[in-house]
């Protein structure tokens, strides 16, 4: 150490003690966190007190381990800079997933706010990091024959995923809600499917009325086990990657996801006359604001029981299956038709 920086370094200890601080202990403190502060554990403790609480716990702790324990583990959570979280989403995009890479830097900016809020960083390093990748808002709606033909694969390949597929289809429910639902939410003899407020995306309980062909569907299923669409009776069905490109090779039809056919089913709904709040309703949407129940409830099983009819009558004919037909008689059948020019339900804009 040179004399200037002896003399630099007394003026700061000088300047530290009539500010009241101990530098040495402050250096001391400063070591001890470098070390007990490791991202591993950390990341251990977000994954029990903040992931645990989100309905993507599974996919999001897998995400977490995977790609940020991996990386970071063994370091100190202060040691982390812009330029590491900037690598680990850039190794995820140059796989050829960007929007995995987007849903990684949105984990872990939580995860770094997180850690600010109980102290134990000042900063967030993933402040500033823009998006790897664009993000587009989805407008894929099947056409009348895809829809069939999906169906039509559906039914081919059978068990649960094939199930789950056909229940899409047929209610316009969220993917996650179909795939993990249970017996015990299923009322065969009243013919509804209750959802409790911590099975469903906005928090908001939802009941769904079951169509004949619905029911057909939960009639084939196995009773005895605790998912209604399960391989083994204790967990819900996995394999989706695998499955769904099964359906793509017999069904002939691509480009498309399983959340598709909720907006292929808000298609319907308004080709079939529904009326905006009624469309809210049947989807659990947050706009649905309704008065009236029992006529409401009424009208709910009519327009699933139409539209449930048509997409099966659909299904059962070809694959070149005239919808817009069954939909005109669905829609006599049922009250009055809506005339609207927009396919959306509600205000967003987009189908959620």
């Amino acid at each position: 150490m040179t004399l200037n920086q002896a003399r630099v370094t007394a003026q700061k200890v000088f300047a530290a003690k009539l500010d009241g601080r101990d530098l040495a202990a402050e250096k001391k403190d400063s070591r001890r966190r470098m070390v007990a502060d490791r991202v591993e554990d950390l990341l251990e403790a977000f994954i029990a007190q903040h992931v645990s609480q989100n309905r993507s716990a599974p996919e999001i702790s897998r995400m977490l381990r995977r790609e940020v324990g991996s990386a970071w583990g063994s370091r100190s959570v202060h040691e982390i800079s812009k330029r590491d979280v900037i690598d680990v989403v850039s190794a995820i995009e140059q796989r050829g997933a960007p929007v995995a890479a987007n849903k990684a830097l949105k984990t872990i900016k939580t995860f770094f706010r997180w850690c600010v809020g109980r102290a134990v960083l000042d900063r967030s390093p993933a402040d500033g990091v823009p998006l790897p990748a664009k993000q587009v808002t989805r407008d894929r709606v099947l056409g009348d024959g895809e829809l069939a033909r999906v169906i039509l694969a559906a039914r081919q390949i059978g068990g649960p995923y094939g199930d789950i597929v056909e229940v899409l289809a047929l209610t316009g429910q969220r993917g996650e809600e179909v795939a993990r639902c249970t017996w015990d939410e299923i009322d065969l003899k009243t013919r509804t499917w209750k959802l409790s407020s911590d099975r469903t995306k906005n928090a908001k309980s939802h009941e769904v009325h079951l169509s004949d062909p619905v029911m057909e569907v939960l009639n084939r299923a196995n009773k005895r086990h605790r998912f209604t669409f399960s391989w083994a009776g204790d967990s819900s069905f996995q394999g989706f990657s695998s499955a769904k490109r099964e359906i793509d090779e017999l069904s002939g039809v691509t480009g498309w996801r399983l959340h598709d056919l909720r907006r292929t089913c808000v298609s319907g709904m308004a080709r079939l006359g529904i009326a905006p709040h009624v469309a809210d309703k049947i989807l659990n949407h947050r706009a649905g604001t309704i008065s009236g129940v029992a006529a409401l409830d009424q009208q709910l099983r009519t327009y699933l029981a139409n539209y449930g009819r048509g997409v099966g009558r659909a299904a059962n004919k070809d694959q070149k299956a005239d919808i817009p037909d069954w939909q005109l008689r669905a829609a006599h059948r049922g009250s009055k038709p809506f005339v609207r020019t927009s396919l959306r339900p509600h205000g967003c804009g987009r189908v959620c």
